[in-house]
């Protein structure tokens, strides 16, 4: 049996090649010029998941599908959970500052999450009594999943031209290999990383878009860098050796996306601080408890540990 994130693979290659009205164009051109391959390297083998990359001898960018089952449920799952565990009751004034699963909604999204992070360490198969984008429990699960497959395939996206950006915009000089790199050599390749980072940042969020479109495609690459924290097999390997910090990545989207309003600068700040919570969950790190008096206040906890647990005085 197929995967059920099969299903989306015709509207990732759509919207990753017409994410604006010049974006198929530019592909036209860069493929014509042999920078790119005219094919994507599409992995369906049954293994633990593995993040996209890019081949400087194919030209190729390789997509997983075990990863993108893992993005997709781990996309679902948290949102579901965010929305209705988190921001349904601080509308309604009942948030104790607690995630509870009163409802089989909420159950059935966190067994969903519970998947998603077990294929970071092995592979299993996708049970469809589960939420995912092909088949639906109900209604209201349906129109969730809607909701998730355009964050996901914007999430995707972002992650194509990342690597699209490592092989059309000269960084094949970051594929030599680690081997005895200096200091000097590790800050070119973060400095890459980054490059590629805003790339794709800007390929997704333009300049001219409305603070609506920034903050629904900026969740989707916010999703990309919180799903990279539950990947991490151990906590401290958020410090990365020649990328940039797991914590600086989340911070350098919150400052690009430059939200000005109330409403989209505490969700975002609130959802960032979620999600943080499970990578902690997930390496059994204790967490302050009790309420902040703001979701800023709350952002900027979580930053600073995860600040402390790249220098090791967290664990």
């Amino acid at each position: 049996m197929t995967s059920p994130i099969t299903v989306l693979w015709g509207n990732i290659v759509h919207t990753f090649e017409n994410v604006d009205a010049s974006s198929l164009r530019m592909h036209r051109a860069v493929t014509h010029s042999g920078k790119l391959s005219e094919s994507i390297n599409y992995d369906n083998g049954k293994e633990k998941v593995r993040p996209p990359s890019a081949d400087t001898k194919t030209r190729e960018i390789y997509v997983q599908e075990t990863y993108l089952a893992h993005l997709w449920a781990y996309i679902y799952s948290v949102f579901v959970m965010y929305e209705e565990g988190v921001q349904k009751p601080l509308i309604n004034n009942t948030f104790d500052g607690s995630l509870t699963f009163e409802t089989e909604l909420l159950e059935r999204a966190k067994t969903l999450f519970d998947w998603a992070v077990s294929l970071t360490r092995e592979y299993s198969e996708w049970d469809e009594k589960l939420p995912n984008p092909r088949t639906h429990n109900s209604d209201k699960e349906k129109l969730y999943a809607e909701k998730v497959n355009g964050i996901f395939q914007h999430a995707v996206t972002y992650l194509m031209f990342h690597e699209f950006a490592h092989l059309t915009q000269g960084h094949d000089s970051f594929f030599i290999g680690m081997g005895d790199l200096s200091d000097a050599d590790i800050a070119e390749r973060i400095q890459i990383e980054n490059e590629a980072d805003q790339y794709a940042f800007n390929m997704l969020i333009k300049d001219h878009g409305d603070e609506k479109q920034r903050w629904t495609k900026g969740l989707s690459i916010l999703f990309v860098i919180f799903s990279a924290l539950l990947i991490t097999s151990k906590a401290r390997n958020i410090k990365q050796k020649s990328h940039p910090d797991l914590d600086n990545r989340i911070l350098n989207v919150l400052h690009g996306l430059n939200l000005k309003t109330e409403e989209a600068q505490f969700y975002c700040w609130y959802l960032c601080s979620f999600a943080v919570k499970f990578f902690l969950l997930k390496h059994n790190i204790n967490v302050r408890s009790g309420e902040f008096e703001t979701a800023q206040d709350a952002f900027f906890y979580y930053l600073d540990l995860l600040d402390e647990i790249k220098n090791g005085s967290a664990i």
